[in-house]
């Protein structure tokens, strides 16, 4: 937008929710999104437009085992009958509770463009300290956590393991130690948003072999642990540094376009 936009600006302009192309959302989400990278497998992407200004945007498809992953939350549903969200930004300007008004914008437009779906899936990143507050303002069902895990350089880059296997082969203790890195373990919290009826609903919770519900997890709820010599893992007191993923050590440099092409898809 044009000039110094206020809070109260940008909460009461006119949203406009539109389609987005991969080509435009991954370059958006390279440059303002804390995972730069862009998954292959997003099926749409809508972007939060105000005067014709991008100013945020979400991406919806599947991890790296869609049928693995609605198979577990949801056993009897099959790819088709949901979405997950992979991505969601917004530009720093934009005021608070922003996520959650944009989700709930753009549920209403999965609901038209995709009168089939059955349910969302979202995880929230507690290994970035968020338990999930935006969906929680949207009323979306809490269903758990897992433990996940990164590793980081002494700057406070974050790797995931999987970009460890791809450029290393492996992501062993020798790897580990060449790169001089510290493995990490986080919570990573489950949220979904059923689009059936009630009935059917009622179903898949009962089916499901988690307990959805509304005991939202908080900040209190988010703890990190470091793995020590051995293998053996110790709760830390402290916030892992966080910054980037690492690219520079991955692909040793290079420009954006080759590091879209690489780890975007």
């Amino acid at each position: 937008m044009n000039g110094m936009a206020t809070d109260s600006d940008l909460l009461h302009a006119d949203w406009s929710i539109r389609l987005v192309d991969y080509t435009h959302v991954k370059r958006f989400i390279y440059h303002h999104h804390y995972a730069r990278i862009m998954p292959s497998t997003t099926v749409v992407s809508y972007g939060l437009y105000i005067s014709d200004e991008l100013m945020g945007v979400s991406a919806w498809g599947y991890g790296v085992r869609p049928r693995h992953t609605i198979r577990k939350w949801f056993p009897g549903l099959e790819v088709k009958d949901y979405l997950e969200l992979n991505r969601l930004c917004l530009l720093d300007v934009m005021p608070r509770n922003s996520e959650s008004r944009f989700i709930s914008l753009v549920v209403g437009r999965l609901k038209r463009d995709f009168p089939r779906l059955q349910v969302l899936l979202s995880w929230a990143d507690g290994l970035r300290g968020k338990p999930g507050y935006v969906y929680q303002a949207c009323s979306w069902l809490y269903g758990g956590y897992i433990w996940s895990e990164f590793y980081t350089t002494d700057k406070g880059e974050v790797l995931h393991p999987r970009l460890l296997i791809t450029r290393f082969g492996s992501r062993g203790k020798a790897v580990q130690s060449r790169l001089g890195l510290n493995h990490y373990f986080g919570k990573q919290f489950m949220y979904c948003k059923f689009l059936c009826g009630r009935a059917r609903r009622k179903q898949l919770l009962s089916a499901s072999p988690f307990v959805w519900g509304n005991a939202y997890p908080k900040g209190g709820d988010i703890v990190w642990s470091l793995s020590k010599a051995g293998g053996a893992r110790e709760l830390i007191d402290y916030v892992p540094e966080m910054r980037g993923r690492g690219y520079d050590i991955v692909l040793g440099g290079g420009d954006i376009d080759k590091q879209l092409l690489l780890f975007a898809g």
